[in-house]
């Protein structure tokens, strides 16, 4: 018995180097190519300013592929559909140094490189669309995956990207809104009237929306696999005729400070029919690097309450 112990030891040490190597590889970083002319989805970017809402002279960029499966898509045709698929990739800024881009040769990433049909079954795998499948809590990718530009003659590698993925469902509020759903016929509820409802079921608890500093151990009564969701708060018509419908998630914070509530993404937002998503706020994001930032945890949380968004320079009220 003691030699087959000694064996399989042996065997475990002998095949740790593949383990490690094997978890390295499926940890590295993968790189998605943004086309200059898309075929099969409209490409929106929008660049916002994180000076009115973080206090700090920084931007984020927007960029939203919008998509219909097996379907070639029209952006004059897009009130026709009531079912869309929406793909939003975030670069955040580097609040550590000066560079949220870097230029980047394709030849030495060609082989991490993903294609577009890729990312449409990522989306398929965090919007629920797939009924024989098992899901797990995560929705959102944090620097797992990088998007690529190219500007001129060069191309230039993200180097901090979040992606998340929403399923465009529009019907009445008596249909179910799964976590990850755009639906711009709900009936509109602000964050505030909601947190007096939760208030009055729940009288001795904290509103989960509200729970930014928590520890994992504070949980307030929320389910959180059943519970998340975007509700719509209102709608906006902009100066330039578009009408935009801004959203809040509902959801709780439940990671320790030291790190990225990365679940949390966009978690409001303001999203145009035929424009994609055109403003936000990245809370769990700037909340982590909240000692680089000049405002306070009152200020973050008025943010919440009050529904400030950053919002692109083309879309004023």
């Amino acid at each position: 018995m003691m030699e087959q112990h000694v064996i399989k030891r042996f065997r475990l040490w002998l095949l740790m180097p593949l383990l490690i190597v094997s978890f390295s590889l499926s940890a590295q970083v993968k790189y998605i190519l943004l086309p200059d002319q898309p075929q099969d989805f409209i490409l929106d970017n929008y660049k916002l300013s994180t000076d009115n809402l973080y206090g700090i002279k920084k931007s984020v960029e927007l960029f939203s592929l919008t998509f219909i499966d097996g379907i070639a898509i029209d952006r004059n045709k897009l009130d026709q559909h009531k079912d869309l698929n929406l793909i939003l990739m975030v670069v955040l800024p580097d609040l550590e140094g000066k560079r949220d881009w870097t230029e980047i040769d394709l030849d030495s990433i060609k082989n991490d490189t993903i294609p577009h049909q890729y990312l449409k079954r990522l989306l398929r795998a965090n919007t629920y669309a797939d009924f024989d499948k098992t899901y797990g809590a995560k929705t959102k990718y944090f620097d797992e995956y990088q998007i690529i530009r190219k500007i001129g003659n060069k191309y230039y590698s993200s180097k901090h990207c979040l992606i998340q993925f929403f399923a465009i469902r529009n019907r009445p509020s008596i249909f179910q809104n799964m976590f990850g759903t755009i639906n711009i016929e709900q009936e509109p509820i602000k964050i505030t009237e909601m947190e007096a409802i939760f208030k009055k079921r729940y009288p001795n608890e904290e509103f989960p929306a509200y729970t930014i500093g928590n520890t994992p151990y504070d949980y307030p009564t929320f389910d959180y696999l059943r519970d998340r969701r975007e509700y719509l708060s209102k709608v906006v018509k902009f100066k330039n005729g578009k009408m935009g419908y801004q959203f809040w998630t509902y959801t709780d914070w439940h990671t320790h400070d030291h790190e990225l509530e990365v679940d949390r993404g966009i978690d409001r937002f303001v999203y145009v029919p035929g424009k994609g998503i055109v403003g936000g706020s990245f809370d769990f994001y700037f909340y982590f690097h909240r000692k680089k930032l000049p405002i306070k945890y009152s200020d973050f949380l008025n943010n919440v309450k009050e529904e400030k968004v950053m919002i692109a320079p083309e879309f004023k009220v």
